[in-house]
């Protein structure tokens, strides 16, 4: 009975050794401003929020907002890009909390991430606040092909495009006893499917507002958005804001502040705007 503590001390202790050998703690705020660099985490491929350009630069909605908090703090800039996982738990662990298990710096603060009251309780070691972006489905329509005022109801008989196993498309797949079941054209990634739109290939297509909005481009006047009322457990709306590490909070709360200077100079609806996307204010709790 004495020996499984020790080999779990041992365990820890051997655990503790390759984790501080591999990645680079979050940082309280006192450190971060010594050191003069404020790292952020984005994630990568995931336009208008963030993607890695072909330079190596990281671009994006996510990307240029970090850039506009740091130097509201008076730091420079460590943007730093990675793929999502497969959940987003597993992001905060490898970006935030733990670091990657390749190795690597874990941020000082990451973007995009939602704010859910369930999943916000089960990330303990993590402080998710700073509500900045409103994102929500939206149906994007051609009103010369279908009626926008008819909503969803159009695509018993016309066609809509669609992302492949997103809440979207098990939405659009099941709804009004599958009535649309036959209309629907799934696509692998949401600009095959707002290209497919814009081809005029399909009347219709479902998705979040942001990704369609920049797809679209110079195309947006031409076409109707419209959001239709969802009766459905599935997510179809989210607020995003930002995670530092649970001991790191007086971080969070210098990136809240820049945050809200940000959003009352008017410069946070600007980097939306700047990529043809409309920034939407999160619903006060």
């Amino acid at each position: 009975m004495g020996l499984a503590p020790a080999v779990s001390c041992l365990s820890f202790l051997v655990l503790s050794v390759i984790l501080g050998s591999s990645s680079v703690g979050a940082r309280p705020l006192d450190d971060v401003t010594a050191s003069g660099v404020l790292r952020v985490i984005v994630y990568d491929d995931f336009a208008p929020f963030s993607w890695t350009a072909p330079d190596g630069s990281v671009m994006g909605i996510d990307a240029d907002i970090a850039r506009a908090i740091a130097a509201r703090m008076k730091l420079q800039p460590d943007i730093i890009a990675r793929i999502a996982g497969e959940e987003v738990d597993d992001d905060l662990r490898s970006n935030i909390w733990q670091g990657p298990r390749t190795g690597g710096h874990v941020g000082d603060v990451m973007m995009h991430v939602p704010m859910e009251k369930q999943f916000i309780a089960r990330n303990t070691l993590v402080g998710i606040s700073n509500a900045y972006h409103h994102e929500k489905v939206v149906l994007a329509v051609h009103p010369d092909m279908v009626d926008p005022a008819a909503g969803l109801s159009a695509f018993r008989n016309a066609k809509i495009a669609v992302q492949f196993a997103t809440a979207a498309h098990y939405f659009i797949m099941f709804a009004d006893d599958e009535a649309y079941k036959t209309s629907v054209n799934p696509f692998r990634k949401i600009d095959a499917a707002v290209a497919s739109f814009l081809a005029r290939e399909n009347a219709g297509v479902l998705g979040p507002r942001s990704e369609i909005e920049a797809l679209l481009g110079d195309k947006r006047s031409s076409v109707r958005i419209v959001e239709p009322q969802f009766d459905t457990d599935l997510r179809m709306a989210w607020t995003i804001g930002t995670a530092i590490k649970h001991d790191s909070r007086d971080t969070g709360y210098a990136v809240g502040k820049a945050l809200q200077e940000l959003e009352s100079s008017g410069e946070l609806a600007a980097i939306f705007k700047s990529y043809g996307v409309t920034r939407v204010a999160p619903p006060v709790p």
